[in-house]
């Protein structure tokens, strides 16, 4: 038989214990990644002890730069009796390629901004004649 934890948090203490705020741990459960055991009677949410793992579960996520909805999948797949490694593989393939993207895209940025600031006069020079101005101000297709 389950008996209900009866040791409960409030949105307060979970997040304190969490290291996130109120506000943070409000938009996580209205996003489904966690949820209060129950309400008191006066309507405040109660959290079981299990939520402070919960919590940090999503930190270490998105300390990986994971999404907020690739962190609802692993929360599921991470409570699920079926989940396997190679799942959690395929999830990590993903998030690598993204990240060699992201890498390709930052790399690019880096070298346009390198040969803008070279081909800037600098000093005292008109902001007429700024190269970095006129190629942020040059409609992107």
């Amino acid at each position: 038989m389950k008996t209900k934890n009866t040791h409960t948090l409030t949105i307060g203490k979970l997040a304190e214990l969490g290291g996130i705020s109120a506000d943070t741990l409000r938009y996580y459960e209205k996003m489904g990644l966690i949820k209060a055991e129950s309400r008191s009677s006066s309507g405040y949410r109660q959290y079981g002890e299990d939520s402070v793992r919960v919590v940090h579960f999503i930190r270490g996520a998105k300390a990986l730069n994971f999404s907020l909805e690739k962190i609802g999948q692993l929360l599921a797949l991470n409570s699920s009796d079926k989940a396997t490694c190679g799942k959690i593989i395929t999830f990590t393939e993903d998030k690598i390629a993204e990240a060699e993207a992201k890498i390709k895209e930052l790399k690019e940025v880096k070298r346009v901004l390198t040969d803008l600031v070279k081909r800037c006069p600098g000093g005292d020079a008109s902001i007429e004649a700024c190269p970095i101005i006129d190629h942020i101000r040059m409609p992107k297709g």
